[in-house]
């Protein structure tokens, strides 16, 4: 909220010198989330002068990999036989707009933006055992990433306001879905006029768990052999302690 205000008073301010065109926090925001991330909600804010101006919202999730699986049928049986292979997919992917995003501008504009899901770049896959061409799994990647509901297109999610003296104020929020992870969310805002992009900002926030489970996070992620011994150890020792326990009190 601080944050907010501050945006405010620095255009109110600036206003009468000069003409400005996108103001956003730059500063990288951490988020503290729930073990759950599902459902944690993310507002973005900020600042433009007043007019007949739209505004067009990108957020992009950490990278993971993906392996998509071709299926055909082998001597009457469905077998997955094919795979393909990729590294560093955005892991969410989420564009959000004041208006459908032809009144915004055309896909054009778009495509040479690099907006929308269409446009997302998935990189080159390596594919096994398979003659179909990249473009097939990417069609196929994007559906199913599509229908997990981690990439999402959002028209008509971002709100206009007027603000103080030639202010104009813009917010948003989004949800993120199951099995998002944590880390660097990085965010593009554009500012568009007459259907042309006249003004372009960035930031990023970074989703962290809180407390306890952020430690068991991180040392998971950073020592992943030690924490699958120690888990074994842990979970047989847990074991064997019920055992007694139940032979004791005779429950068994």
């Amino acid at each position: 909220m601080n944050t907010y205000f501050k945006i405010i008073f620095i255009l109110t301010f600036l206003c009468a010198q000069a003409p400005l065109d996108l103001v956003i926090d730059t500063n990288e925001r951490d988020v503290q989330i729930n073990p759950g991330i599902s459902g944690t909600r993310v507002v973005l804010f900020g600042a433009t002068p007043i007019g007949r101006r739209d505004i067009m919202i990108e957020i992009v999730g950490p990278p993971k990999n993906q392996t998509m699986q071709e299926k055909r049928r082998f001597f009457g049986i469905w077998l997955g036989r094919g795979k393909s292979y990729y590294t560093n997919v955005p892991s969410y992917y989420n564009i959000l707009s004041s208006k459908p995003f032809m009144e915004i501008t055309s896909q054009k504009n778009l495509n040479k933006l690099g907006l929308g899901i269409e446009n997302l770049p998935l990189g080159k896959a390596k594919i096994k055992h398979s003659t179909v061409k990249q473009v097939k799994f990417d069609n196929r990647l994007r559906s199913e990433m599509y229908d997990k509901g981690q990439f999402l297109e959002k028209e008509g999610n971002v709100i206009l306001k007027s603000g103080p003296g030639k202010v104009g104020l813009f917010k948003t929020e989004f949800l993120l879905p199951p099995n998002s992870l944590q880390g660097k969310y990085f965010i593009r805002y554009f500012l568009f006029q007459n259907g042309e992009a006249i003004s372009y900002a960035e930031s990023s926030i970074d989703l962290k768990q809180a407390g306890f489970a952020r430690l068991i996070w991180l040392f998971a992620n950073k020592f992943a052999l030690l924490y699958g011994i120690i888990a074994i150890i842990l979970s047989g020792l847990l074991g064997w302690i019920v055992s007694i326990l139940f032979t004791r009190l005779k429950l068994i």
